[in-house]
């Protein structure tokens, strides 16, 4: 072999090994900040036995805990309620973070007809050997209902609950006393009904079920202990929804359905502050088009397992209850809100939650006026402020393409979404 030769091969290996030397030899960056990712409505995590079947985040892409890691950013997943209200699934996410008891909260529990505790995590963090507080923060993801559910657990660690605290005093969980809203660095919804979703309208409406999951695993786990449906004796799809019809589960108000009414959604939003000292993305898409009938179609490129419902969505019209329930039984409150019209700019989705849910959330005010969180469309991430939603541009993509997609042609457009994600918060991150 030529010399010249021979000194170009250790050239190369001497300069691979060096920037070897400097990728395992990085200073802290912001991909070190734990991401948690929070799955929606019907959804499932890491504690679940069909997250190595199919992994929701990912689908039939891969496993979205892989693709991070070539980045070098861990993400953890918590598996959370499929039908629990974002309430409940925060605090589930709490105890799964800080390896605790769940704790619902006595206030609550009693107004929602429920047991005040759950299932123990201890010895079972969700990450290992992380302290989860101001010095040591997260990043929360949300997909769809995910969003909801993050938003409310930031709001809850953020400003607490008086009402827990009055009803239990010491033996409130650190949850529910406020002061903790240093322990998230950034918050991201992505695809996210934060203004309620009409399919729930029109599914509730006429009957049929509110939403289905697509895992095919013969385990299925409601995580609904409180009301009596466990998961030792309730481990099919079938027989949690048996068990949810049988306990009148949806008559306690206190579920995701309830929550993504559009005037219970609309309600809670005036509730939730957002917070100065953190980062918040919105990210949404729409597969829908105009027909020139006036109602809006699936697109050829939406997920086929979707586009019914996307057309039931983009042709739904009408108007909200103008009211909404909370509480169970003796404790059951119904409270009046302003009618709103569900007319043809709801009509435009991405297979499950309409556009003008997903963009910002918005509360009503005594008129029936709009007033939208504080928000700018995105223009790069040295603009990104914290305390305000940062709005990514509507993207091409389904509800499923989000988190990967069902086989579908465009499968591999959302590697960029996420890795796009995991820059900014590092330079994010970085710069603060």
């Amino acid at each position: 072999m030529n010399r010249f030769v021979k000194y170009g091969i250790v050239a190369v290996i001497v300069c691979f090994l060096a920037g070897g030397a400097y990728f395992f030899m990085k200073p802290p960056t912001g991909a070190e900040i734990p991401s948690v990712f929070i799955h929606g409505y019907s959804g499932w995590g890491q504690y679940d036995e069909r997250y190595e079947e199919t992994p929701y985040w990912g689908l039939t892409l891969t496993d979205f805990r892989k693709m991070f890691a070539r980045w070098d950013q861990e993400i953890y997943m918590p598996s959370v309620g499929p039908h629990s209200s974002a309430w409940d699934r925060a605090c589930e996410i709490y105890a799964e973070m800080t390896g605790t008891r769940v704790d619902y909260g006595e206030a609550h529990s009693k107004k929602c007809g429920h047991e005040r505790f759950g299932r123990d995590y201890t010895g079972k963090e969700l990450i290992p050997d992380f302290t989860w507080d101001g010095e040591h923060p997260v990043n929360l993801v949300g997909h769809s209902f995910g969003g909801n559910t993050a938003r409310v657990l930031l709001d809850l660690l953020a400003d607490g609950a008086p009402e827990e605290v009055a009803a239990t005093g010491d033996n409130t969980s650190p949850l529910f006393t406020g002061g903790h809203e240093d322990m998230v660095f950034s918050l991201s919804i992505i695809a996210s009904p934060s203004n309620g979703a009409t399919l729930v309208n029109s599914t509730l409406e006429s009957g049929e079920s509110t939403g289905s999951s697509f895992s095919q695993s013969s385990r299925y786990d409601g995580y609904l202990d409180q009301f009596g449906i466990s998961a030792e004796d309730h481990r099919t799809s079938e027989s949690v929804s048996a068990a949810i019809e049988e306990t009148g589960f949806y008559d306690h108000n206190d579920s995701a359905v309830n929550d993504m009414l559009v005037d219970r959604a609309c309600a809670m939003n005036a509730e939730i502050e957002l917070q100065p000292g953190v980062y918040y993305f919105c990210y949404y898409g729409c597969r829908t088009q105009e027909d020139g009938s006036g109602a809006s179609v699936p697109t050829d490129n939406m997920c086929r397992f979707l586009k019914d419902q996307a057309a039931v969505i983009g042709s739904y019209s009408g108007k909200t209850a103008g009211a909404y329930s909370v509480g169970y039984g003796d404790e059951k409150e119904t409270f009046k809100v302003p009618v709103q019209n569900l007319d043809a700019e709801w009509q435009p989705n991405d297979g499950t939650v309409n556009v003008v849910s997903a963009y910002c959330p918005y509360h009503l005010d005594a008129d029936g006026n709009r007033v939208y969180d504080e928000h700018v469309e995105y223009s790069g991430t040295d603009a990104v402020q914290p305390g305000v939603w940062n709005i990514l541009p509507q993207f091409d993509e389904d509800h499923y393409g989000f988190i990967g997609g069902i086989y579908s042609e465009d499968i591999m457009d959302v590697r960029p979404i996420y890795q796009d994600m995991h820059d900014r918060l590092d330079a994010l991150r970085v710069k603060r």
